[in-house]
């Protein structure tokens, strides 16, 4: 009985160890994002920690109507100059897929950390947070096109 008992115990141990290690586990998920976001950022639902590395992998295209084209998540060099602001993310490319991580509310204000798809595929998270995806038009109106991102956080190993 003592024995029946002793394993018992150690398979709860067992079980509630490895739930607790599984919440640590890397994370992937399949986000679609229009064509028509611009400055109205997908909130993707994953929240990053400090250290975490995050990837992307986009597929699709999006038109962006006019003379502009149509262009992959890597974004283009031919775009229209604006004043800051009109942009979600000032950068050398326009017109793809941009990310950027959100600071959880903290007693200072801090800034998002951005990147454009384009250049990074892959960046390691400055701060925790959470991850908006968006397209980097400035006038995304009517566009047509979406990007499928897969997002995959692996977790920073302690």
């Amino acid at each position: 009985m003592k024995l029946r008992f002793a394993l018992a115990i150690a398979f709860i141990a067992i079980l509630c160890t490895a739930g607790a290690v599984s919440a640590q586990d890397d994370v992937t998920k399949e986000i679609t994002v229009s064509g028509e976001t611009g400055l109205q950022w997908v909130n993707t639902g994953l929240t990053v920690a400090a250290g975490d590395t995050v990837k992307l992998d986009a597929k699709g295209q999006v038109d962006v109507g006019g003379t502009w084209g149509i262009h992959g998540p890597e974004g283009t060099t031919k775009f229209s100059e604006q004043p800051p602001g009109y942009y979600p993310l000032e950068s050398k490319l326009r017109y793809g897929l941009v990310a950027r991580i959100t600071p959880v509310p903290a007693k200072k204000p801090q800034p998002a950390q951005t990147w454009i798809y384009g250049e990074k595929k892959e960046v390691i998270a400055a701060r925790s947070g959470t991850l908006w995806l968006t397209v980097n038009d400035d006038a995304p109106e009517g566009n047509e096109g979406e990007f499928i991102v897969t997002v995959t956080i692996i977790k920073k190993k302690k």
